[in-house]
């Protein structure tokens, strides 16, 4: 048996960042691609659209610099902004879940 737990960002009662959209946000970093992104994670072009808006709306922040192809080329990466909610996020959650694992272990294998 072990603990699960999942993070998420809420405003107003209503969820607006999650594991979800931090992958998304992960893979257009690594990827310099939102179509590329969305296919490494499974999500549709249009439904990475939306979940990009839908960010950008409720914390209201730019997250991406987009720049068309051409001569050299195209690319999308994460603003600045973007990259440290992604950190901070990351970080928050990784902190949560280890409080988690270490509550467990106190209260459910105690008597090991």
């Amino acid at each position: 048996m072990n603990i699960g737990v999942k993070v998420w960002l809420e405003k107003d009662g209503k969820t607006i960042f999650g594991l979800g959209k931090a992958k998304l946000l992960k893979a257009i970093e690594r990827e310099g691609s939102i179509s590329k992104a969305s296919k490494v994670t499974g999500i549709s072009f249009r439904r990475a659209w939306k979940l990009l808006e839908d960010i950008e709306t409720n914390l209201g922040i730019n997250i991406l610099e987009k720049k068309r192809g051409g001569k050299n080329g195209g690319y999308t990466r994460l603003t600045t902004e973007a990259k440290e909610l992604l950190a901070k996020f990351e970080d928050t959650a990784d902190e949560i879940i280890e409080f988690a694992r270490e509550s467990y272990n106190i209260h459910f294998n105690k008597n090991k």
